[in-house]
């Protein structure tokens, strides 16, 4: 049973470097630095707030809650030189900044510091403050590499077809708001995208390199296989013999390990790099800070990263995309990745990898068909428990890191630690998968229904 289903998807698209004038290039940077100096100008103003109020941190009152911003237009009067800019990416810079500070407004913990403030505070330079809590929202530094807009596509409004919007491909070239009757924008179009798909918005970033991407946000309708999205509201259990189940258990040197047995061997595109990096790192500390070979040094240790990235991304998506072709159903650990890149012995590995990023592919392809990537909770004992007859090893049995396999003492079968936690997630997915894909699907539809309210009351605001 299929169903037309709406989904949004980002395709992202380099912009061709043989292409970038030097018109376009002040164009692209001009858009970003009013984006970033409208953020700190927000910013500012949230702080100023919360010092004429006495705030310290802990619970945020009421009033500050609800502190209402001031316009775009009353920033423009003041600063001349922002009517220069997309007036719609400017928009959103006020839409983030508010979204930034209700996510903090509603965090559980309002008095923990980041490591940054820590070491400031520690150091003497710069006392604790409510500037340096977890999720407050910051000031964005041109050297820390902010450099980005978003704009929005708009179409005509006597009209109801899709034709002549503001954001638009064009015989391989873009064509975005602000640019008149200027060049459009080259792009390196690997993939073409679909006429039926709507373009919704566009973001411009500039990585560290130089080099210029665009991210086209788009929406479209998928014939979406609904028969399992059904069975978990039916509560169906007859559809579950018929389904391909597969565990995953994550393994610091082989990414992961399945419950077939196979190991992912990631390429560890970092480690490989490691030693050339650590070189040019060393050329740069010899420098002269500032000096024209100092840029330089600095551009090709940032040409280096963007390859270790790229090689990362490939492989991650190539590995989620053939995972989510063979099966139906996917159950990985909910295991907290933040938590684990803190210990001396695991972070560089598992930042490396990119495990985080592989289970939102994953999560995100299997939606697209139907599906719903499982994640079991991080409490469930899948390395102490024998998959063949349910015993649990206790504490004290010292089934460490170290040990990497084991012989159950109860029926004698001889484990591998990977093998037999992916198996028992594998199972454990097996058992908690219609209520789990119930919950998602509740929680799914609150989240769109919280975007419609969103949007409507923005086009209220508008009519008003």
């Amino acid at each position: 049973m299929t169903m037309p289903v709406i989904m949004h998807k980002a395709v992202k698209y380099a912009v061709r470097r043989d292409r970038v004038t030097e018109e376009l290039r002040t164009f692209f940077l001009k858009n970003m630095g009013c984006a970033r100096k409208v953020w700190n100008l927000y910013t500012d103003f949230l702080y100023q707030a919360l010092e004429s109020a006495g705030y310290t941190g802990g619970d945020v009152p009421e009033d500050l809650q609800k502190l209402k911003l001031p316009e775009v237009s009353s920033l423009k009067e003041k600063y001349a030189y922002l009517k220069e800019a997309d007036s719609l990416a400017l928009a959103n810079v006020k839409l983030n900044f508010a979204e930034a500070w209700k996510r903090f407004c509603g965090q559980p913990d309002h008095s923990s510091y980041t490591k940054r403030a820590k070491r400031r505070a520690d150091s003497g330079t710069e006392p604790l403050s409510f500037r340096g809590l977890t999720g407050m929202p910051g000031f964005h530094a041109k050297a820390r590499g902010y450099f980005s807009y978003t704009t929005n596509c708009q179409y005509p409004a006597d009209s109801n077809s899709l034709k002549n919007p503001t954001i638009r491909l064009e015989q391989g070239s873009l064509i975005l708001p602000k640019r008149g009757k200027k060049p459009p924008v080259s792009l390196v179009l690997h993939r073409p995208l679909p006429e039926s798909w709507v373009i919704k918005n566009a973001t411009v970033t500039m990585d560290a390199d130089g080099r210029f991407f665009v991210s086209l946000g788009c929406e479209y309708t998928l014939e979406m296989d609904i028969s399992l999205r059904e069975a978990a509201l039916a509560d169906d259990a007859s559809v579950i013999p018929g389904l391909r189940f597969l565990g995953l258990d994550y393994s610091n040197p082989n990414f992961y390990v399945d419950s077939e047995g196979r190991k992912a061997n990631c390429p560890k595109s970092y480690r490989k790099s490691e030693e050339k990096s650590a070189r040019l790192q060393r050329k740069l500390s010899r420098m002269v800070k500032g000096s024209s070979n100092y840029q330089k040094m600095q551009k090709r240790i940032a040409q280096l990263h963007g390859k270790i990235r790229n090689q990362r991304k490939d492989f991650v998506c190539k590995e989620a995309a053939k995972l989510a072709s063979e099966y139906d159903v996917v159950a990985v650990e909910d295991i907290d990745l933040r938590a684990m890149a803190q210990a001396l012995h695991l972070a560089k590995n598992l930042n490396d990898n990119g495990f985080g990023m592989f289970r939102s592919r994953l999560s995100h392809k299997l939606e697209e068909k139907g599906s719903v990537l499982v994640k079991v909770n991080r409490g469930f004992a899948s390395t102490q428990t024998c998959h063949c007859c349910g015993h649990v090893m206790k504490d004290n049995d010292h089934l460490g890191l170290a040990v990497r396999e084991w012989d159950c003492p109860v029926c004698g079968t001889h484990h591998d630690r990977d093998m037999n936690a992916a198996i028992n997630i594998r199972e454990e997915g097996k058992r908690v998968f219609l209520s789990y894909y119930r919950e998602w699907i509740a929680k799914n539809q609150l989240s769109r229904d919280r975007a419609q309210k969103r949007s409507a009351g923005r086009r209220r605001k508008k009519a008003a």
